[in-house]
């Protein structure tokens, strides 16, 4: 498989910490310096850092941004506008009838098709200063389907998307040569034509436990942003992450059933990749998805608009849980929930941000 972080040396260079210390504390930057060299063999670079073009932003811009604003269904409207005006109601109806056989038509992915749409993935990484991610020392069991649970959700789950998608890369140092892997995302995009027809295409398909049990059984794996929607209406901070994990064992009931792996992974900065809603906005859209499942609301970055604050990003991957004979839902949680607050403890050290927070409820 094609990698180009898994031959990136690491960046000697330790973080300044804006953060004061006690006396007798070791100072952050010593204190990252030497975490960096320690895990120097785990890390990796998605795309080199610093590497941003007018490409890139472009990129960004059109394809991953602009089609979660009102501006495609402005843009639609104005094209049945003239479609009418020019041919009538003949045209309205062969349009109708094209975009329901769209809605209608039987899934399919083209892996080669994935492969050559690579680039605009790695376009969320070259996009900004640094994207790193941290692979565990023991390669995984290769004869085992996983499912890899990502936290934070974000806002526009911008680590999941890049995990997902550039997933060669980092399936490289861990030896994880089987099978394929498929993003799971909400069930809303595949009502919507042409974009639900382009997500199943390059492997995104709806987060339902029937989809994601088959492609577990075809000894694939799947990647499944765990907080999802409540996650997000509780809120982003600028000193903490707080997940919404303990009402969510949908995932591991799956694991435990399939006898799958379960793998923790957490992306630091994701969070702050965009800016932050008040609780009275997120009320406000909370009592909206009551009757409406309209989703996360609109993220809003630089100058207000959905562009993500050039901020770095670290994907830490854990090693995977599998479910023990005899051992319960709620015990198995826990477990989860325990290991994922070591990856997060073991690793923020190495984040932007080493005085991070994770709130789990």
């Amino acid at each position: 498989m094609g990698s180009l972080g898994s031959e990136k040396k690491l960046d000697q260079h330790a973080h300044k910490s804006i953060h004061e210390n006690d006396d007798d504390a070791v100072p952050p930057a010593a204190a990252s310096t030497c975490d960096h060299e320690r895990f120097a063999e785990q890390i990796h670079y998605f795309a080199p850092p610093h590497s941003t073009t007018l490409k890139h932003v472009l990129i960004l811009i059109f394809y991953h941004m602009l089609p979660f604003t009102l501006i495609p269904t402005a843009m639609f409207c104005l094209e049945m506008y003239w479609v009418y005006k020019f041919l009538g109601w003949v045209g309205v109806t062969a349009v109708s009838a094209f975009l329901l056989f769209l809605a209608v038509a039987p899934p399919y992915y083209s892996k080669s098709i994935r492969r050559k749409t690579r680039p605009l993935y790695e376009t969320l990484a070259s996009y900004l200063p640094s994207a790193k991610y941290i692979v565990p020392k023991t390669p995984f069991p290769q004869d085992k389907a996983y499912i890899f649970a990502i936290h934070p959700h974000g806002r526009m789950f911008y680590a999941n998307a890049l995990f997902s998608q550039v997933h060669e890369i980092w399936r490289e140092p861990i030896k994880l040569v089987q099978g394929d892997l498929f993003q799971t995302a909400a069930g809303g995009f595949f009502q919507v034509p042409f974009a639900r027809n382009w997500f199943y295409m390059i492997g995104i398909i709806p987060a339902d436990k029937h989809l994601i049990v088959d492609k577990l059984r075809k000894k694939n794996h799947v990647t499944i942003a765990v907080g999802g929607v409540r996650e997000v209406l509780l809120g982003t901070q600028d000193d903490a992450d707080v997940l919404y994990l303990k009402k969510r064992r949908g995932f591991l009931h799956i694991a435990m059933d399939e006898k799958v792996g379960v793998v923790p992974v957490y992306a630091f900065n994701e969070n702050q990749l965009f800016r932050h809603d008040s609780k009275a906005f997120l009320k406000f859209w909370e009592n909206v998805n009551r009757y409406y499942k309209i989703g996360v609301p609109f993220m809003r970055g630089y100058f207000n608009l959905p562009m993500p604050y050039r901020k770095e990003l670290l994907i830490a991957i854990g090693d995977p849980l599998f479910a023990k004979e005899g051992e319960s839902i709620v015990e198995f949680q826990e477990r989860y929930i325990q290991a994922l607050k070591q990856l997060f403890d073991q690793y923020v050290s190495l984040s932007p941000d080493p005085k991070h927070k994770l709130i789990i409820t």
